[in-house]
């Protein structure tokens, strides 16, 4: 039999592992999915992304590497998860682990910085040489390709672009910086805001209120008050748009791309965030930079983190 060479993605989330295999054109061959877990501990979760790669190999294939894109601090060089908040780990071996049961070179990758190679390599930004992957969800993560190559920095933290200062009169945020673009235009920033308003001037938020349900203030019940005309949602929207726009001016003006792929459950709330975010970049842009860049949507979708992890184990980087 002729063997396949094939490399395995896996995306490490605090609620759901997502495994792939990719051929050597980085097409998904497979994919399986299960629930993370990580209640049972470090060991149960190794165990369980053991059986997912399993699942998706086939009996032609040859595997070649395996990529994990996960959160938390990493010591990638020696295949260490060092600490993980979202699983609750601190200094898991798990590169080891996986190389000990496969045999094959493993490499451990931020989880945002895997996401924006897949979306350049193989999605939204195929085709170019410089490309800033932002998703916009609880928080605010990012990962940078410049010249072909993406940036991790000196100990592989470089790209937090969440944590931009765009008000330097702002509050304090936890990263220790104040002002930072996370904490004005992340889902968790639209609902906080929304939250206040809505406490100020509960006569003004009967839309919001009918559309969370009872329930805490998300993102999604300000999108859904906002498109049924609810004005004070419509209002926390601008102004996230508004400073999201804020911080993609330093990241254009610093990194000079020729496309932004924006994706994450906030950037899918549509035009009434993302109107007000480009009249900032209008606004505040250098005029031959602001011109050169493309602001698109994601490709891959939910996979783009496995798919990113799984072909970058032999990329070059800085």
């Amino acid at each position: 039999m002729n063997r396949k060479k094939v490399y395995a993605g896996i995306d490490l989330g605090g609620t759901k592992i997502l495994a792939v295999v990719l051929d050597e054109q980085g097409t998904i061959l497979n994919k399986s999915e299960a629930s993370t877990n990580a209640h049972e501990g470090p060991e149960s979760v190794i165990l369980r992304m053991f059986d997912l790669i399993q699942r998706c190999l086939a009996p032609e294939h040859e595997l070649a590497s395996i990529g994990v894109a996960t959160a938390g601090t990493l010591n990638a060089k020696e295949g260490i998860v060092a600490y993980a908040a979202n699983l609750g780990w601190n200094q898991v071996p798990l590169g080891i682990r996986l190389q000990q049961e496969f045999g094959v070179p493993v490499n451990l990758e931020n989880d945002a910085n895997a996401a924006a190679y897949g979306e350049w390599a193989v999605g939204a930004g195929k085709g170019t040489k410089n490309c800033v992957y932002i998703t916009v969800s609880t928080g605010i993560g990012a990962g940078v390709i410049s010249s072909g190559r993406l940036i991790r920095g000196r100990d592989s933290s470089a790209s937090e672009l969440g944590h931009i200062t765009i008000d330097w009169n702002g509050p304090r945020c936890p990263c220790g910086n104040v002002g930072c673009m996370e904490l004005y235009a992340s889902g968790t920033a639209i609902a906080r805001r929304a939250q206040q308003l809505a406490t100020e001037s509960p006569d003004q938020a009967a839309t919001l209120m009918k559309a969370a349900k009872g329930s805490p203030i998300t993102s999604r019940h300000v999108a859904e008050a906002a498109s049924a005309g609810d004005e004070l949602s419509a209002g926390v929207l601008r102004e996230a748009g508004r400073a999201l726009g804020t911080g993609l001016v330093s990241i254009i003006h610093m990194v000079n791309p020729e496309v932004i792929v924006l994706g994450g459950g906030a950037a899918n709330i549509g035009a009434p965030l993302l109107e007000p975010m480009n009249q900032a970049i209008s606004d505040l842009g250098i005029a031959s930079m602001k011109a050169g860049v493309k602001i698109v949507g994601p490709l891959l979708g939910k996979e783009a983190g496995a798919i990113g992890a799984a072909l970058l184990v032999a990329a070059p980087s800085e």
